[in-house]
């Protein structure tokens, strides 16, 4: 009796793994548009019974990215609601230059990239277009999810630009058509920002959509390099896209402390620092 029970549970937990990878998508995408959702609309809306319903609720709720209701669930607001691109693009400067400028130098002719939509990107963004004016750099191919490269890159390369649904704050575009678009496309190198680098719970960022379009990304590209200024290092944010061994190089400002550098460096595949 106990060893059908341990396998219904197993099967229980597998269903709601299985639920979780394939229809959080479609719940947290109805949740940004209605605010909060009840169990029969979840039933209709991923076709599922009403007890699967609610144990995907309480899966989700354990991750932190809703909250359960009196019959439904409503989205938990992150701290990502009140990110500013403006207010980002003016903190740390200078190391932002300075790591844009080294992640530069990994760019060779005939690359393919990803671009992010972050601050210290943008950077990198401004520093491979002088490369190519100087014709350091050829038949360059950028992808990108922000709406501020392409005034950047587009006359010095090719840029193709993710669709999707647009958030103002951020200047990028997000959500399910991003996301159907990422993964159909394959990069030789992605570059991506972090608002956290967490020595347990890795890359981290401030909101789950982003830390998705990561996921995806970095599941097809060739290298994955993190831009991150040395205030991140050791912090938390909300949610993590990836263990730091994900990264094959991870790019810090010369600021980083000896302590911090020698916990970095056994866990990624290389640690750059800018000077």
């Amino acid at each position: 009796m106990q060893l059908t029970i341990r396998v219904l549970e197993a099967t229980m937990q597998a269903t709601i793994m299985k639920l979780t990878k394939e229809t959080r998508l479609v719940v947290l995408d109805a949740l940004e548009a209605r605010t909060k959702l009840n169990v029969l609309e979840v039933t209709r809306l991923i076709d599922v019974s009403e007890a699967t319903a609610r144990r995907l609720f309480g899966q989700l709720e354990k991750e932190g990215l809703v909250i359960r209701t009196l019959g439904g669930i409503q989205l938990r607001r992150s701290s990502g609601a009140s990110y500013s691109f403006a207010t980002s693009v003016s903190l740390h400067p200078k190391e932002k230059i300075a790591i844009a400028n080294r992640a530069a130098q990994e760019i060779v002719s005939g690359d393919h990239l990803f671009l992010d939509s972050g601050t210290t990107v943008q950077a990198l963004a401004q520093a491979l277009a002088r490369r190519i004016e100087q014709e350091q750099l050829e038949d360059i191919r950028v992808v990108s999810n922000s709406l501020t490269l392409t005034d950047i890159l587009t006359p010095f390369c090719k840029v193709v630009l993710i669709g999707g649904e647009i958030r103002p704050e951020r200047r990028d575009t997000c959500g399910f058509i991003a996301e159907e678009m990422l993964k159909r496309l394959h990069v030789k190198k992605a570059f991506l920002g972090c608002d956290a680098l967490h020595f347990r719970s890795g890359f981290m960022t401030t909101d789950e959509r982003t830390a998705r379009m990561n996921e995806i990304i970095i599941t097809n590209a060739t290298q994955v390099l993190i831009l991150a200024d040395s205030s991140k290092i050791g912090q938390a944010s909300f949610v993590s896209y990836g263990p730091l061994e994900c990264a094959d190089a991870c790019i810090v400002d010369a600021g980083l402390s000896r302590e911090l550098a020698d916990k970095l460096i056994p866990r990624i595949g290389r640690l750059i620092l800018a000077e």
